[in-house]
Formats: C-alpha cells, structure tokens, sequence
C-alpha cells in the first residue's frame, strides 16, 4: 500500500463504488516498481486502487477511499469508482498474464460489489480524447469486446 500519508495526494475518503474502471500503464516498469513511484517519487494527483502485472495484483489505495484517475476530480468515475491499472509494455506472453490477472480481479470486485458489465468503464469514457486502455482496445477493437470476457 501507498503510505498514509501519500492518500491525500491521490484522492478522498468516501468511495461509494457504484464502478471500476480500467486503465493501461503505458509503462515499462511492473506493479512492484510502479507502487515505489507511486509512493515515494510522483509529485502528481492521478493514482488508482489496484496494480496489475504479470506476476501479481498489488492493492495500493484503500478501496473506502476515491482516486483520481480520469481528470477532473469532482467526476464519478474519480468519486466512486474503483481504479485498475493494468501493466503494459511487457512482452506479449506477460501482458496477456497480466490482463488475464486483471480480468479476474474485475470478476472479484464486480460479484463483491454487485456490479454488472453496465458498471465498468474505460478512462476514455470520461476523458474521450485519451486513448485509455490502449492495450485493451488494441486487442479487443472496442470496449464491448472486452466486456465479454467478464
């Protein structure tokens, strides 16, 4: 987890999660690697609740609290939404591991939330000039492609 005192920086208490939303890295380094950025080197506010590799799920923000992750803080999806990174910029072999991580995680989240595939976003559905997650609607071709993996 982020430290304590690094929450602020990221976001608010009082996530209501009535979403998630999934985002893609654009990122050489792994979950590992991002959740030391994360805490000890970004001087930014985006953050998110849960990294996604190859090799592991790191949660790094409680989920009780709001991240921003898709631009204006006072949005829904910033609000209440749950936010996941999936790591990219791996092989083709480790990125597929990691999405396959990921949609497990969405699995997880949507049965313990009950949300349907109505309640999972794209950044880009609230940031539509920004090409999030790449990765993803490089695979898939559109969101509702990928939905069907749920």
């Amino acid at each position: 987890m982020i430290p304590k005192s690094k929450w602020r920086q990221y976001g608010q208490p009082g996530n209501k999660v009535k979403g998630i939303i999934i985002h893609n890295t654009n990122s050489p380094k792994t979950a590992e690697q991002l959740e030391k950025w994360l805490s000890y080197e970004n001087k930014g506010s985006n953050g998110c609740h849960f990294l996604v590799d190859s090799n592991e799920v790191r949660k790094v923000m409680p989920l009780n609290w709001s991240v921003y992750s898709v631009g204006n803080g006072a949005s829904f999806g910033n609000l209440d939404c749950i936010a996941i990174e999936i790591c990219t910029n791996l092989s083709e072999r480790e990125y597929s591991k990691a999405e396959q991580r990921g949609i497990e995680l969405i699995r997880e989240l949507m049965a313990k939330y009950g949300l349907s595939k109505e309640n999972i976003y794209f950044h880009r559905d609230f940031q539509p000039n920004v090409n999030c997650p790449a990765q993803i609607l490089k695979r898939y071709g559109t969101k509702a492609r990928f939905l069907n993996e749920l």
